[in-house]
């Protein structure tokens, strides 16, 4: 494998190849001012009449390569981890172009870099490695070649091929449009493929030491029922439904939305009873009972889920010191609830019939707060009304006083008084 200094060094390269040719038996030795190699954008080079001979590379054209492009994936599991490292594997799209101002310059220039390509077909690792040592040699390097030599392009897998590449005359003309110079004699090579590794450290499972196979009927846990459908925090849910057991009982675990699986309270075959974690907010959630699989001697493996069943976690307010809570018209009213409210979940108070959305947090808010505030309306007339909260869909429970001697009987609780 490569890194990214490669696509720098195959220019060295072809450049390498064609200064080497130049003079055996090149046209150094026909022309009267001896020609150059350039590798520089059209629009560097002056043209005109004191226009010298040279030839030009000019990497245009950079495209992923088809058979290599999905090698290795993925490169991530399902929790972002690296686990791979896929390489980036790209050909290299090149114009070549030759010029002078004295009649055949171009076209011998043009020819002979053609029959350097077309004798080079492969380049070997030697040549490519002998180009880069040549290269750190020379004297006056700038930052950019003392980067490039440093390129490991001669001990990658893929070799590196120079092929022709067939332009169309519209297409060579919109390049050179795009150029906004003057157009010269010009071929295109594809140079292919490179491959640049990402050197990032990455997750490697070890090689297989001994194999074991379990043979089970294909039977997923299934969820028939979740009670309470609106579970309070610290409730317990009895999960009711088939396929809870295959195995030991410590194999059958539960997960909440996409948390990690925990440990259940009681099982049965058709019967489940666990607490959700306290970390669970209020509002839609879900549920799945998940079956590890035992191999022997003793590795468990991840084996069939449920499907996710739907139930709700609804907020409770905590009663104040001194209830009912108390709220003047057009002031404030701050409510304690359980579990803690998300900055991102949506919140809305009601006093009777009223419903009072919480205003958006600020972006400086903490994540979560166990304390909802609202303004309460000044055109709600003074009374006692029942108190509901509603997180994300799920609202607190009203419970209805049936206590004899209780000044609050026949009435729905919690309440919050307003004054004038």
């Amino acid at each position: 494998m490569s890194d990214y200094l490669a696509v720098g060094a195959v220019t060295a390269v072809l450049k390498s190849l064609l200064n080497a040719a130049l003079t055996d038996g090149g046209p150094a030795t026909v022309l009267a001012s001896p020609p150059g190699v350039t590798n520089v954008p059209p629009d560097f080079i002056t043209t005109g009449g004191t226009e010298m001979p040279q030839l030009n590379l000019f990497m245009y054209y950079a495209t992923m390569n088809p058979a290599l492009r999905n090698l290795n994936l993925p490169a991530v599991d399902s929790n972002g981890a690296t686990i791979g490292s896929p390489p980036l594997a790209i050909n290299l799209h090149y114009l070549v172009s030759a010029y002078g101002s004295q009649p055949y310059d171009a076209e011998i220039l043009l020819a002979f870099a053609m029959q350097v390509f077309h004798n080079t077909p492969v380049v070997p690792r030697t040549t490519i490695q002998a180009a880069l040592d040549a290269l750190s040699q020379t004297s006056g390097q700038s930052s950019e070649v003392k980067l490039v030599v440093k390129s490991d392009l001669a001990s990658q897998i893929e070799h590196i091929r120079i092929t022709p590449e067939a332009l169309t005359t519209e297409e060579i003309y919109r390049l050179w449009t795009a150029f906004q110079v003057h157009y010269r004699p010009t071929t295109s090579y594809q140079v292919s493929v490179v491959v640049i590794q990402n050197a990032q450290n990455y997750q490697s499972n070890r090689p297989a030491l001994s194999r074991a196979f379990v043979a089970l009927p294909l039977s997923a846990p299934t969820i028939a029922s979740v009670t309470p459908v609106q579970a309070a925090p610290g409730q317990t849910l009895k999960i009711e439904g088939s396929n809870f057991l295959s195995g030991p009982p410590s194999s059958t675990l539960v997960a909440f939305d996409q948390g990690q699986p925990i440990p259940v309270g009681t099982i049965q075959n058709d019967l489940i009873r666990v607490t959700p974690p306290s970390t669970l907010p209020a509002g839609q959630r879900t549920v799945r009972v998940l079956r590890n699989v035992v191999f022997p001697p003793n590795a468990t493996r991840t084996g069939f889920p449920s499907a996710a069943f739907p139930f709700q976690i609804v907020p409770v307010i905590a009663e104040p010191t001194q209830p009912p809570y108390s709220v003047k018209q057009g002031a404030t009213l701050a409510i304690t609830l359980a579990p803690a409210v998300g900055s991102a979940q949506t919140v809305v108070v009601y006093v009777g019939d009223t419903a009072i959305p919480q205003p958006q947090s600020p972006l400086a808010a903490p994540s979560s707060s166990t304390t909802v505030t609202v303004t309460v309306p000044a055109s709600i007339p003074a009374g006692t009304y029942p108190l509901r909260v509603e997180v994300d869909g799920a609202q607190s429970l009203l419970a209805l006083d049936q206590t004899p001697a209780s000044p609050t009987n026949g009435q729905w609780l919690p309440q919050v008084q307003v004054t004038t």
